[in-house]
């Protein structure tokens, strides 16, 4: 009786959270923006349900209410030297991060794991054939309709689920981009399996080629950096050949090869922005300059507290200003949204994103061009400290993964010592993609990558997975 007691206490959530990431799946790959930014919350909900655990919704309570603290002392800070502070934005902050939240609610050391990973292989590994197979057909279909080739913007037709009909009108979103970026995080995590079960190397071959097709070099980019980073830095031992690592390097170059030799144009753009940003004339590099250098001149409590959640280019003040879903002129209106711009970001923000909405015909849809992203709006809106902090637990947390990496090594474990790179593949992605856009506020980005970095770090944790 004791052993099933512990069985059942040890898949009390498990279970649950095989069922959040269920719906994710399902919520994250619908075409429905509004929905994909509750996500967080409704599998918050949906995990203290299942689970009925008491302490789940006490971690949760204490979040919303440390939020809820916190904002309160930056309104009053605010008001002591009579400056004004868009509360608006704190709560919108408080939603568009609610990724972060849900893992923060979950309790610690939770037994994941004890849900048999072969679950969420089978998972994934639908999810990118379908989802592959949609993309590449869709610009095939673009290029048959129009009769234009697979090089220039062709690319941002590949969006999967997320717009069946792309190949007939694409839409100026940000489809694209959440495609690639969801489809390079599962291929991350079923490649290790592919390679060591020797199951699904074809349906890696078609996502990794629906990238490609995609396009979408920034995240390609940042894959292939993470992914050497975290290879040298776990073990030059990995270096030496073998098959599995031989096949890896060569489909890599392959892989790249390719898309140049398809994509000539595109990769000419990635030699372009390199030059535009490193020589400080690209909106991005001008507001990182002017939020580092003038900012604090005009206000220095953004080197100690920052300027608050919401206060300056995070998604939540971009949304506050009311320009930022649908066309910049005329923009669709939020009921409950009364647009409100602090000081700091109409000085050094918005000139600079009025000026690349504007000029579609000079700056293009490109992601490169926008004068925001997640890293510079944690460091301003949190401060220098808090940035530094976290920056600190990231490198804890991937030095932690590397001692599960050896370990899982030492033990012949090699399905296990690729589950730990896939993990800190991962969390360096999605950190050196945070340098191109606000992409940790976006749940329909990250939410999956980090319920598979969660699930997994469970998995290589655990001797007995």
């Amino acid at each position: 009786m004791l052993d099933k007691a512990q069985i059942s206490l040890s898949d009390r959530y498990a279970g649950p959270y095989f069922e959040v990431f269920l719906l994710s799946m399902v919520i994250i790959w619908l075409p429905y923006k509004g929905l994909a930014y509750a996500v967080p919350f409704l599998a918050i909900l949906w995990f203290i349900f299942r689970s009925n655990s008491g302490v789940t919704l006490l971690r949760f309570a204490f979040h919303v209410a440390l939020f809820l603290v916190v904002t309160a002392c930056y309104f009053l800070f605010y008001y002591i030297i009579e400056e004004q502070f868009i509360l608006q934005n704190a709560f919108i902050f408080f939603v568009t991060y609610g990724s972060f939240l849900f893992l923060l609610t979950i309790p610690v050391n939770v037994a994941l794991h004890k849900k048999n990973y072969e679950s969420y292989i089978v998972v994934i590994r639908i999810a990118v054939a379908v989802e592959a197979t949609l993309g590449l057909t869709q610009v095939i279909l673009y290029v048959i309709r129009t009769g234009a080739n697979f090089d220039s913007s062709t690319g941002d037709i590949a969006q999967g689920t997320l717009n069946l009909f792309s190949f007939l009108d694409p839409g100026a979103n940000f489809n694209n981009q959440l495609y690639t970026n969801n489809l390079l995080i599962l291929l991350i995590f079923l490649t290790p399996h592919a390679i060591v079960k020797r199951k699904g190397i074809w349906i890696c071959v078609l996502g990794f080629l629906a990238i490609l097709m995609a396009s979408v070099w920034h995240l390609f980019i940042a894959f292939l950096v993470a992914f050497i980073i975290i290879v040298l830095y776990f073990s030059r031992t990995f270096l030496k050949l073998s098959v599995n690592r031989i096949v890896i390097g060569m489909f890599l170059i392959c892989a790249v090869t390719l898309a140049i030799a398809f994509q000539p144009r595109n990769f000419i753009l990635v030699r372009h922005y390199y030059n535009v940003i490193t020589t400080f004339k690209s909106p991005k590099a001008k507001v990182t300059i002017n939020s580092l250098v003038d900012l604090p001149k005009e206000a220095p409590w953004v080197y100690f507290i920052g300027l608050g959640p919401g206060q300056y280019s995070s998604r939540a003040g971009l949304i506050g200003t009311g320009k930022y879903f649908g066309d910049f002129i005329n923009p669709k209106k939020m009921p409950v949204i009364k647009p409100a711009v602090s000081t700091p970001f109409k000085n050094h923000v918005y000139p600079l994103w009025e000026e690349v909405s504007l000029n579609p015909l000079y700056y293009g849809n490109s992601t490169m061009a926008r004068p925001f992203y997640s890293i510079l709006s944690v460091m301003i809106e949190f401060g220098y400290i808090i940035f530094a902090i976290l920056v600190l637990l990231m490198f804890r947390l991937i030095r932690r993964i590397k001692n599960f990496y050896e370990r899982a090594i030492y033990e012949k474990d090699y399905l296990k010592a690729f589950y730990a790179i896939s993990c800190a593949v991962v969390c360096l992605f999605l950190v050196i993609i945070s340098f191109f856009e606000n992409y940790l506020e976006v749940a329909q980005a990250i939410f999956i990558g980090l319920l598979l970095i969660k699930y997994f770090y469970s998995t290589v944790k655990h001797t007995n997975a």
